[in-house]
């Protein structure tokens, strides 16, 4: 698998863990356990394919979530910021040209401003998926192994 599509496998794996968990708390609060357990399975993925036998009870589902709030929670914000500045920096023309751009970073001309824009972006995006977002999702995985 590419470093590329790795990452973005790993952040939408970080990113979904919290609606995912919410999800799994409100099934298994509602009386459906075995949908919650097949919801936390998906969402761990490789880090509890190769565990032994005992699974996702609803006791572990939600020890899980309360235990994973804080990872959950960060790797949620995170991937959300870059996802929301994704948009904005690549996106600099659409958003800013009726502003005045030529005193932005990059000007006098749109093409710069938004070339300095996106490929700086580009660089933040790199080390912020890079290393909190996948450290993060190491501790999810970790989470995951230990209470499957």
């Amino acid at each position: 698998m590419s470093p590329i599509r790795r990452t973005v496998r790993t952040s939408t794996r970080a990113f979904l863990a919290l609606p995912g968990s919410l999800a799994a708390v409100a099934l298994t609060l509602t009386g459906r356990p075995d949908r919650a357990a097949r919801v936390r399975e998906r969402l761990a993925g490789a880090a509890v394919a190769d565990t032994a036998a005992g699974g996702w009870t609803p006791g572990r589902v939600l020890g899980r979530a309360v235990l994973g709030l804080p990872l959950d929670a960060a790797a949620f914000v995170l991937v959300g910021y870059a996802l929301f500045n994704s948009v904005r920096n690549l996106g600099y023309p659409i958003w800013y040209l009726d502003t005045d751009y030529r005193q932005a970073w990059g000007g006098p001309t749109m093409a710069g401003v938004w070339a300095v824009h996106a490929f700086g972006w580009l660089l933040c995006l790199a080390v912020l998926l890079h290393w909190p977002v996948r450290w993060l999702a190491r501790g999810q995985a970790a989470l995951d192994r230990r209470l499957s």
